[in-house]
């Protein structure tokens, strides 16, 4: 069976070790990897600046409702955003303004899809006792979920060092105080020349020849790494012939199972094979070639989607309606293909194209001029 792939994705960070009750058998991940620590219907996603994103979410099948709170290292401030799903006549109607419920008491308007400070003071408050979260405009309620927040507010704590602190959002009175970690600079990457599709120059014939023919040696092709074994998948299964991936796959589509190479630069070129495939995900793998020295490609990735002048691109949905993704980019930066942003838009709650953009790893580029 061609198997369906999610994006996986790991980052670098610095972790503060928790232990409260709080945190149920059910909770999972981690801050700094993938859609984050889960709760029941919240999450915390955390870059490599340590500024972290709490989300909450509608339960799974309601009308899609879902709060942001984003909270950098070291900082008091908590900015609060909506975003809800409007899908009827009644919901457009002029003058129907949302408004923040909790527990059945009005915490006025909610403007511009941004919470206010009060309002944001006043969830955090509520955050460690049953709450009614509700957003009302007019006859339409929309509800966000309370399960799990308390839970991710206290990872939250733990992560950026607040617990037991004056900046603790839930847990100033921890009895063992933390140091708060301060925030970490985004990776420069300085981008570099890279062929646009009308400046490429093809490579002589004779170099194309020359890749074809050796690239599946240069690569290794029968590596488990690649093709997996009897008790695990691997990457790139439909790079081989051998593999039952490749078999069934060649049945139906087999134009599809040749090798492409791109011109990057002048000295340097991509070769990209289809290396799974699912039902509404597919995967490429790229590797980098040096034309002076092509016998060593490097892997940059086997989860690539697409490729466009010095950048490629990891996309790919969670499930099949499309209400929640995840990214990954890298960039050129004369060299090598460095990695730039990973993110993922939330947990599958109803939202087309999914309901924020929670990053793990962001960088500044630099285009290049």
């Amino acid at each position: 069976m061609i198997k369906t792939r999610m994006l996986t994705v790991t980052v670098m960070g610095l972790m503060a070790s928790i232990s409260y009750s709080a945190l149920a058998s059910e909770a999972y991940g981690n801050p700094f990897e993938a859609e984050g620590f889960v709760k029941d219907d919240w999450q915390l996603v955390c870059d490599n600046t340590f500024t972290c994103r709490v989300a909450g979410y509608n339960a799974d099948g309601d009308s899609p409702a879902s709060m942001l709170l984003e909270v950098a290292p070291l900082q008091r401030e908590v900015r609060a955003k909506l975003n809800y799903h409007i899908d009827n006549d009644e919901q457009f109607k002029p003058g129907n303004k949302p408004f923040l419920w909790l527990n059945d008491k009005n915490y006025g308007e909610i403007k511009d899809s941004q919470f206010s400070k009060k309002q944001t003071e006043q969830i955090l408050k509520q955050a460690k006792k049953n709450t009614r979260i509700e957003i009302r405009s007019g006859k339409e309620i929309w509800q966000i979920s309370d399960k799990g927040l308390s839970a991710i507010l206290l990872k939250l704590d733990a992560v950026q060092g607040r617990a037991g602190t004056p900046l603790a959002l839930i847990s100033k009175q921890h009895p063992n105080p933390q140091e708060p970690l301060p925030p970490q600079p985004k990776p420069v990457i300085y981008q570099g020349f890279a062929y646009d599709e009308d400046e490429y120059i093809a490579l002589p014939a004779a170099t194309i020849a020359n890749f074809k023919s050796n690239i599946e040696q240069w690569i290794n092709i029968d590596d488990k790494k690649l093709i997996g074994s009897r008790d695990a998948f691997g990457e790139c299964e439909l790079v081989n012939p051998k593999t039952e991936a490749y078999k069934q796959f060649a049945e139906y589509n087999l134009e599809s199972l040749g090798w492409k190479f791109i011109g990057v630069d002048d000295r340097h070129t991509l070769a990209s094979h289809l290396c799974w495939g699912g039902a509404y995900n597919m995967g490429y793998g790229y590797w980098l070639i040096n034309n002076s020295q092509p016998n060593t490609p490097k892997l940059i990735t086997t989860s690539g989607t697409d490729y466009i002048k010095g950048e490629i691109w990891a996309v790919h949905k969670s499930r099949g309606n499309g209400d929640c993704w995840g990214k990954q980019q890298w960039v050129w930066n004369g060299q090598s293909f460095i990695l730039s942003e990973e993110l993922t838009t939330g947990l599958c709650r109803g939202f087309a194209g999914g309901a924020w953009q929670l990053p793990t790893y962001v960088s500044q580029v630099i285009e290049y001029e």
